[in-house]
């Protein structure tokens, strides 16, 4: 049977048209999972809100997505690799993308799309993401401890209140858990030889060890404390999305950054558990700014304008990296037709 033979122009088209259909999918399945009420309270929020700060707050969004590509441009040149800012945003946009589908399944995406453009080691490319994620994972530990440290009276207020939980029970239970801590350590080292035979026990220490291997070579790097103030800045912008995202409503505009901080580590939760955090974001975000005496309502719109704001760029600009690196891999292998 011959072959159809589509005019290239004609098949960009289509292809244009494929991937905007695949963005407004998106958008149709995510609302289909939502209830009247919270579409209504969702439209709500948007027609109440100050536009012009849910633009920047999208820009400030896509500015973290950049900062990323600058940080992963540098742990790929400490394997002579280089690549362009630009491929890197736009791999890791597909990545967003692809993430909001098949959990996880977008870090692998995102290293094919490099090593499949610029010919790189699949495994050493899927490394560096592994080393970003870990240093990643690493801030937010401590970012959530000094969120917790500096909000701890406003946390304890909340649960007493939410809860009927007295901190004041909780000192001696902190004092046995010390005991208990100690008391493991102690008989880790008199059984360590028994321990270090068992399966589980290598498999945990394997992995916490890959995980240490590839955050110790981040002082490899040529700049290592330009990589620290990256990925220190992809938080600072994280946080200063969310206080704009407060800016966007009356009832929310008092808060300030270190109510942000708190807010945004907790709703990073939410995007954890489920893809793009959608239907979970909105109400962890709200129960977070609720510890602030915001309106649990105000709080459940802040959410859905914040969950927006973070995936406008994604559905924008995530098939238009995927159809950027199929028409690469097109041209790739026409010349190697040719040749």
């Amino acid at each position: 049977m011959k072959a159809i033979n589509i005019p290239s122009k004609l098949k960009t088209s289509l292809q244009i048209a494929f991937f905007f259909l695949l963005a407004v999918f998106f958008v149709w399945w995510f609302v289909s999972k939502m209830t009247k009420e919270e579409i209504s309270e969702m439209f709500a929020s948007f027609r109440g809100a100050n536009y012009f700060l849910v633009v920047l707050a999208i820009l400030i969004s896509c500015l973290s997505v950049y900062i990323r590509a600058l940080r992963w441009k540098m742990l790929l040149k400490a394997l002579n690799y280089k690549a362009t800012t630009t491929s890197l945003f736009f791999a890791i946009m597909s990545c967003y993308l692809t993430n909001l589908t098949i959990p996880r399944m977008g870090e692998v995406v995102r290293s094919t799309l490099i090593s499949r453009k610029y010919n790189f080691s699949f495994d050493k490319t899927l490394g560096t993401i592994i080393t970003e994620r870990a240093v990643d994972l690493l801030l937010f530990v401590i970012i959530f401890v000094i969120a917790f440290l500096l909000e701890y009276n406003i946390f304890q207020s909340y649960l007493e209140d939410k809860f009927n939980i007295d901190f004041s029970h909780y000192t001696h239970l902190i004092f046995y858990l010390g005991i208990v801590v100690l008391f493991s350590i102690v008989l880790f080292f008199l059984l360590r030889k028994k321990i270090r035979q068992n399966i589980v026990y290598k498999k945990v220490i394997g992995f916490v060890l890959g995980i240490w291997q590839g955050m110790k070579t981040v002082f490899q790097l040529e700049k290592p404390f330009l990589f620290i103030f990256y990925s220190l800045l992809i938080w600072f912008l994280w946080i200063l999305g969310t206080w704009v995202v407060f800016l966007c409503l009356e009832p929310s505009a008092v808060l300030g950054l270190k109510e942000a901080m708190t807010v945004t580590v907790l709703g990073s939760i939410g995007m954890m558990i489920t893809p793009g955090g959608i239907g979970l974001y909105p109400s962890i975000f709200a129960q977070a700014i609720n510890i602030f005496r915001i309106d649990l309502a105000i709080g459940y719109a802040l959410g859905w304008i914040s969950w927006f704001v973070s995936q406008a760029s994604t559905l924008l600009l995530g098939p238009i990296g995927f159809l950027l690196f199929t028409n690469k891999n097109k041209k790739t292998n026409d010349r190697a037709s040719k040749g």
